[in-house]
């Protein structure tokens, strides 16, 4: 194939067996490439401004550049398998590492990893400014960040416990409701059932998935929150496990 597009024949049998037209086959024959360094010219001298890329149809601009990838990439099979075995490499020791962590060392594990999971999506919400998602936070932080304000003071009012079982469960239930519903949209935009009322899939999908991580997210954060504001309590009031 390198030889028929650094040569290329008018023969429309052979362009054929390339699913490249032949006039795209002429177009690719004076691009060049670089491959391992060594400069390579497919083509001549001709100038590559005499690809005319507006005179292909897409599908043979997209075969044109598929070429052209395939010739800037060979040889980087090694290096793709090495980048592989070391991602696999890596997140295995990592999650021997936090095993580890959270069976020798469970209170510390528990604050850095609800730490993270609570502060780390509010850099990535502002920097993309998902305004829906950093309201949703702010009003979840302001009101946890009170109800663990009063579960850790010092004597323990009488209405704290029944305000944190209040709070938890309530959110409990929310979270619950609304990952049930963006599943649900989830199952039923497979089906095509979005397609009934006329509602665009990606829409449909992107409404499911966001309710789906919502749900997700502020169910796990609540947990943590309400595990953390127990232990307070029982430690305020006396009770050992």
């Amino acid at each position: 194939m390198r030889g028929l597009i650094g040569h290329p024949s008018p023969n429309p049998e052979v362009a054929s067996e390339l699913l490249l037209p032949a006039s795209a086959l002429k177009m690719a024959g004076v691009f060049e490439v670089e491959v391992d360094g060594v400069h390579h010219d497919h083509g001549g001298h001709e100038d590559d401004k005499q690809i005319d890329m507006s005179q292909l149809s897409p599908e043979e601009r997209w075969r044109l550049e598929h070429a052209r990838m395939h010739a800037k990439h060979r040889g980087h099979e090694a290096m793709h398998a090495e980048m592989v075995l070391i991602l696999i490499a890596t997140l295995v020791i990592a999650q021997l590492l936090l095993v580890q962590w959270k069976q020798r060392h469970p209170k510390s594990y528990n604050l850095v990893t609800l730490f993270q999971m609570w502060v780390v999506p509010l850099y990535f919400t502002t920097k993309l400014h998902w305004w829906r998602f950093l309201i949703t936070w702010l009003l979840f932080s302001t009101i946890t960040a009170f109800v663990t304000f009063r579960a850790t003071r010092k004597p323990l009012e009488r209405t704290t416990p029944r305000l944190v079982y209040k709070w938890f469960l309530l959110l409990y239930k929310m979270s619950y409701a609304t990952g049930i519903v963006g599943y649900s949209a989830i199952m039923f935009t497979l089906f095509g059932v979005n397609l009934i009322f006329r509602i665009k899939p990606e829409d449909a999908m992107d409404f499911g998935v966001s309710l789906l991580f919502y749900g997700l997210y502020y169910g796990v954060l609540g947990r943590d929150f309400a595990e953390m504001c127990a232990d307070f309590m029982a430690s305020t009031i006396g009770v050992n496990n």
